[in-house]
Order: C-alpha cells, then structure tokens, then sequence
C-alpha cells in the first residue's frame, strides 16, 4: 500500500471537518441548502462567482496505535460559463501513514493537490432531477513516498423533494478513480459512491447527514462512513460555518 491510499482517508476529514468558513461572492439571498459532506453537488457556481472554503479535521482509529490524525483543506470554486465551474482543493494531513513509516508512533507529513471542472448539463425541472459530471485530476504526495498522480470521474445528481421555505434534498454520487502508476499488485482503478440528504431549517441554517463508500486495495473490505453536519450564514449574507462528524461502520 502506497501513500495513494490515504487519498481514501484524506477524503474523510473533509466529510467529517469540525470547522469550515465559506466566503461566497454577494448573490441574491436564499434559504441556505448546504451539500452533506462527502457529497459533490450538481449546481455549479454563478458565471462571475466565486466561493472559498477552509475547515480543520481529526480522525481518530477505532483501536491500533495508529489512532491520531490531523487534516486541513482549502478549497475554491469559479464559475466559468453558465452550468460549468472549475474547483480546487488543496488538503494535508499529518499523521501516521501506514505502512510508512514502520515504526507506528512516527507521525508523517501528506498532503492531495485536486484540480477539476464540474458540469451540469440537465437542471431540475418538475420530476427530472438536476444531472452532472465532475471530473478531476488528483496528485497526492508524502514525506515517506513519491508522487502519485490519479484521476477520478463523478456522476452527480440531485433533487428536491420538498419545495417552499423549508427544501429538503436528495444528492447521489456514483465515481471512478483510476491511479496512472499503480505499485505491482496494488488495485489501480476504485469505485466510490456517496448519498445525501439536505433539510433547509431556516433561512440561514441547514442540515444534512450521508452516507459514504469507498473501494478499498485488494484483500480490503470497503470503507463505510455515515456523517453529519450543520451549517448557519453569518448576517445573512455572511460566511457560512460549519461542523460535522462522521463514524465508521462495519468491521473495518
């Protein structure tokens, strides 16, 4: 196992990050829908729009001695042309990394350099759900190990299922990941899938929780992970802060 596979748990501090601040360009204001963490959404931001977000997370093993991981990310978004958007995401962490290095109370420098362009090419409109594709390049890198570079596609869907004040809304991602220079007998290409749902509980406050699962190497049972967060807009057309957990579930 290469530092590849901590792209898996690096994804998981972003799902579970206990703080996030997101500065949006002014937009005309509206009951706040955040995504579930883990979950891509289908709207891509307005042409001219920009957003940034940053967030702190803390992973901790059920049991073993490599029980203690920190992460950070930042992200930014940009709308481009109307229905598409480019996104980037820059994370680190600091930890144990196994297997690197042998010895478990080591703790290691990592970190996922993500670059991507989200398209929607069908809006919602009655019962037809909002339809999109998000694809991306990914380069993760380690003080134990060299770079590693990945690319991944994403199938994006949503729908509203209660309209009005109060939105409630479904999302479900469906991808494939695929590491352009596999190790001998490391699994090259994974599967991942994410469904959430998001309950608008105010103006300026929403809640959502999903479910998250992820293709671990081979030999590895898949990685399952339900979260949950909540999030309120500062001043109504403040920055948006965030936290959330998330928990493992199944043996591994």
């Amino acid at each position: 196992m290469r530092r590849d596979k901590l792209l898996i748990r690096r994804n998981i501090i972003l799902a579970i990050a206990l703080a996030m601040c997101c500065v949006e360009s002014p937009a005309e204001a509206e009951p706040l829908l955040e995504d579930p963490f883990g979950i891509i959404g289908t709207a891509p931001t307005a042409i001219g729009s920009q957003t940034l977000g940053f967030g702190l997370g803390y992973t901790r093993a059920r049991d073993g001695a490599k029980r203690d991981l920190y992460g950070g990310a930042l992200e930014a978004e940009a709308g481009l042309v109307r229905g598409l958007d480019l996104r980037f995401a820059q994370t680190l962490e600091y930890g144990p990394a196994a297997p690197y290095p042998s010895d478990e109370a080591a703790r290691v420098w990592g970190g996922l350099s993500q670059l991507g362009l989200r398209w929607q090419f069908i809006e919602e409109e009655g019962w037809r759900p909002a339809i999109g594709v998000f694809g991306s390049v990914r380069t993760a890198y380690g003080e134990t190990s060299g770079p590693s570079q990945s690319g991944q596609i994403v199938g994006l869907l949503s729908k509203t299922i209660i309209e009005g004040p109060r939105p409630l809304a479904l999302s479900l991602n469906a991808g494939w990941s695929e590491l352009f220079n596999p190790a001998p007998g490391e699994r090259a290409g994974r599967y991942e899938f994410a469904a959430g749902l998001a309950q608008s509980i105010g103006e300026d406050t929403s809640l959502g929780v999903s479910y998250l699962r992820s293709q671990q190497d081979r030999g590895e049972k898949d990685q399952n992970i339900v979260a949950a967060g909540f999030w309120h807009r500062l001043g109504g057309r403040g920055p948006i802060l965030a936290a959330g957990a998330g928990v493992g579930i199944g043996e591994d």
